[in-house]
């Protein structure tokens, strides 16, 4: 029996998406994986769709935070709570490929490899795609190159979280978490690092996740805030950088 896959399902007010996420998630062809999702106290009606999926399937556990906190903190709560060999992440009001879990779990399996990436759909609301996948491309790489695209802001990998999976071993030997005092950026944070402990990394452009691109997301909307958190999170990003590079050095 293979490894299995943990994906945690963060939600907030997304009960006008959240059945096509998890729809998108029953219909994998790889059954080998659990579905956590964590309700960041959502005012809608979305606890209660999240509740009766929950009660049609076993494998789909459900956390409702008392209190909005973030989803720094909802992704931290599924972290806690999962226990498979390797982990993702899906945006609740996103959806997945059929092949989604399947890709990562054969790719764990057939390869020596601590984190693997898929491409992704960047789509409106009106499912317009914005990115256009044009060939295939699939590659191993080190800790240095994986960091730099990570960090770099265009193309098939970049800082999110629900385009690639994680051995949880290393995400719990080294107490990795996600960063509670940022609105944005935090998931390319909590990516730098992990690659600060990981070796080789699979990168893959081959879509399967679904990026849809909304108005209200706070991705899409500007404040002065957001500027602070911008701030910290590059500073987060090369202090981890460089005390990576120095830890290599001293190991030479």
């Amino acid at each position: 029996m293979r490894n299995k896959l943990s994906i945690i399902m963060t939600a907030y007010n997304v009960a006008d998406y959240i059945s096509s996420s998890i729809d998108s998630v029953i219909a994998q062809t790889n059954r080998n994986f659990d579905l956590i999702i964590v309700d960041d106290c959502s005012t809608d009606q979305t606890q209660k769709i999240i509740r009766s999926y929950a009660q049609k399937y076993d494998w789909i556990s459900v956390i409702c935070h008392a209190q909005n906190f973030g989803v720094s903190t909802a992704r931290n709560t599924g972290l806690k709570n999962a226990d498979g060999e390797f982990l993702t992440f899906i945006d609740g009001d996103d959806w997945v490929e059929p092949d989604y879990v399947e890709h990562f779990l054969d790719v764990f399996s057939d390869q020596d490899v601590d984190m693997v990436t898929c491409g992704f759909f960047n789509e409106t609301e009106s499912g317009k795609v914005k990115n256009k996948f044009t060939k295939r491309q699939t590659s191993i790489v080190g800790r240095e190159e994986a960091t730099k695209l990570i960090i770099k802001m265009t193309g098939t990998v970049m800082g999110y979280t629900w385009n690639k999976a994680y051995v949880r071993s290393i995400i719990e030997e080294h107490k990795l978490m996600f960063q509670t005092d940022l609105d944005l950026m935090e998931d390319q944070v909590f990516n730098v690092e992990y690659a600060a402990h990981a070796r080789k990394f699979y990168l893959d452009n081959l879509p399967l996740y679904h990026y849809i691109s909304r108005k209200e997301s706070i991705t899409n909307r500007f404040a002065m805030e957001n500027v602070r958190d911008i701030g910290v999170a590059r500073m987060k990003v090369y202090k981890t950088i460089r005390e990576s590079t120095r830890n290599e050095k001293k190991q030479i």
